[in-house]
């Protein structure tokens, strides 16, 4: 390619690309509303990866705490975020997301201007901004965003082979050697953040038998990632729980279909041939471009090595997985930003083909919008779902902090809660969330308070108060509204919904208990004819701060209203049914 044609394409760019970066600035800022109400105590896995490397919380850890696997995984790279994000912020959940949500504005951009390049007006460079956006920001992929642990190391290993296919691009185009070097690096920098990451050096190297220049390289380097594949299965330990690895040659092409298929759809009748007629295409677009190399293939390249990333990760998956969870395991939330990874690879290639058309362009434009708008009407339900589960994290983390014990607040924490128990010492010592002091409004147990009766507008009871696992505590909920005000009284902030403290008095006004509002009644906005729901809310007692006589207490809610700290007048008696 030409010094002159390469430099008019690029600047003519730039305010294009501009244009075309709004989508993933505007996606990015939607993400952070969203996941800032999945903040508080991380989840799940979270507690086990970080378990090695909880002693090392004032200083690096070794490497054999990097490098000590979670389950067969190699995540070295994504522990270094969550130390980063212990700095940052104790390492609050919301924290994870949001270095989720960066790697995936990275994404989008580097996507985004690769794209901008085939674009013809700024028009068509906002809408391929949008739909790259959604491709990148799938709400499919919600489990990513809204459990940061898993993101990080997913979309981590997503966004270091995206770099390194951009660098390769653009080291082939520009004729720096330097520039292989920093590609070869970013693979394998994917490679650390799970497993996904491991045909990140494959598929540069596919990229680089799609010209006569880099082909050499490209199958020295292909022979590196294999090489390295091979070793890591070979060093691999899959836990007994895990399933064996499948090598069933039928149930792995139809795992990949799915797999693939899923990045746009939901059912896996609809995802097999979705997915048979995008492999297909996308095989025909790479054997064109290795088979009649040119100067100018170097951009059909960069979506050539995203193609060939999400499809051979889709094979690895499909050997390590379909035996565990088969078809639910392609369609499953956490995979769903590699899928997404090969679609835009997809549309990147044919738009390079048909970019000399105005008719094959614009056409090629709708289609990638279309189904991006597709994406959006099918992951809806898996974010409404993500954000549901994300209510309950304020609570759970209220009630870990007071060192409550209770099961059913466990599931926003980990399905196995010896995980956590296991490392609440250390969490303690430094103030790891939910031990970091965070300020929910609430007074400290035992204060002695000074409450004003319930005002005529504030209506509301104290329904139920019930044992927990954890002898100390014991569980309260209810419900509280406001007659002149359709608004939560505990409503503290609608868009990133954050609810104030619930405050449990005895009858001589000593603090024995804490909550928080938000919790959903149905019942509640029946009766009340309102829309919203949102009026419940639930907390737990410290049955030691009620011991002694008289065996029978009357305890009340209180909360904070604009003349200050009142109650509800109706109180529950709490004593002999423990």
């Amino acid at each position: 390619m030409s010094t002159d044609v390469r430099t008019g394409s690029i600047s003519r760019s730039v305010p294009v690309f501009l244009v075309a970066s709004f989508g993933p600035i505007a996606l990015f800022l939607v993400a952070l509303i969203l996941t800032a109400q999945a903040r508080g105590v991380p989840d799940n896995d979270y507690w086990d990866i970080f378990s090695p490397m909880i002693r090392s919380l004032d200083g690096l850890p070794p490497a054999s705490d990097l490098y000590a696997k979670s389950n067969e995984h190699i995540v070295a790279g994504a522990k270094l975020f969550y130390l980063l994000n212990f700095h940052l912020s104790s390492g609050d959940n919301f924290g994870l997301s949001a270095i989720t949500a960066v790697f995936s504005l990275l994404i989008a951009v580097a996507l985004s201007y690769a794209l901008s390049l085939s674009t013809k007006s700024k028009c068509e460079a906002f809408v391929i901004g949008i739909a790259v956006s959604l491709f990148v920001f799938s709400p499919l992929a919600a489990h990513n965003f809204f459990l940061g642990m898993s993101g990080v190391a997913w979309i981590g290993a997503n966004l270091f082979t995206v770099l390194a296919a951009l660098a390769f691009w653009q080291s082939a185009e520009h004729d720096n050697s330097y520039g292989y070097v920093v590609a070869i690096a970013l693979a394998a920098i994917a490679a650390q953040f799970y497993s996904t990451g491991l045909t990140a050096l494959c598929a540069i190297g596919i990229q680089g038998f799609c010209s006569d220049k880099t082909r050499r390289l490209g199958i020295a380097i292909f022979v590196i990632g294999v090489a390295y594949v091979i070793m890591i299965a070979v060093l691999q330990h899959v836990p007994a729980q895990h399933g064996s690895r499948n090598f069933n040659p039928v149930q792995i092409v139809l795992f990949c279909l799915t797999f693939i298929g899923g990045g746009i759809v939901t059912s896996g009748s609809a995802a097999i041939p979705l997915g048979a007629i995008a492999i297909v295409a996308a095989f025909l677009i790479a054997g064109f471009r290795i088979l009649r190399p040119d100067e100018s293939s170097f951009r059909s390249a960069f979506w050539v090595a995203v193609m060939a990333y999400a499809a051979m990760t889709s094979g690895l998956a499909a050997i390590g997985r379909s035996n565990l969870w088969g078809d639910a395991a392609a369609l499953a939330s956490r995979y769903a930003t590699i899928p997404e990874l090969f679609w835009v690879g997809l549309f990147g290639a044919g738009l390079c083909l048909f970019r000399h058309t105005a008719f094959g362009r614009r056409f090629s434009i709708a289609i990638f919008a279309t189904a991006a708008a597709i994406i959006l009407v099918n992951g809806t339900p898996r974010l409404a779902e993500a954000l549901a589960r994300a209510e309950g994290k304020d609570i759970a983390t209220l009630a870990l902090s007071l060192g409550v014990r209770d099961p059913d607040l466990m599931q926003y924490v980990t399905p196995v809660p010896d995980q956590y128990y296991a490392l609440e010492d250390y969490l303690k010592k430094f103030n790891h969330v939910p031990f970091d002091g965070r300020d929910f409004g609430c007074p400290s147990l035992g204060t002695q308070m000074a409450i004003s009766s319930q005002p005529d507008n504030i209506t509301g009871f104290v329904d139920a108060v019930s044992k927990t696992q954890d002898p100390q505590w014991a569980r309260v909920s209810g419900w509280v509204a406001d007659k002149s005000d359709k608004r939560p009284p505990l409503l503290g902030s609608d868009l990133l919904s954050t609810y104030r403290c619930v405050a449990f008095l005895d009858d001589k006004g000593t603090v024995v208990g804490l909550g928080l509002g938000g919790m959903h009644r149905p019942d509640v906005a029946k009766a009340l004819g309102r829309p919203r729901d949102d009026y419940g809310w639930s907390g737990y007692i410290d049955l030691q701060l009620l011991s002694g006589p008289p065996a029978l207490r009357s305890i009340y809610a209180g909360l904070v209203t604009p003349s200050g700290w009142t109650k509800l007048q109706t109180p529950i008696e709490v004593g002999l049914q423990f």
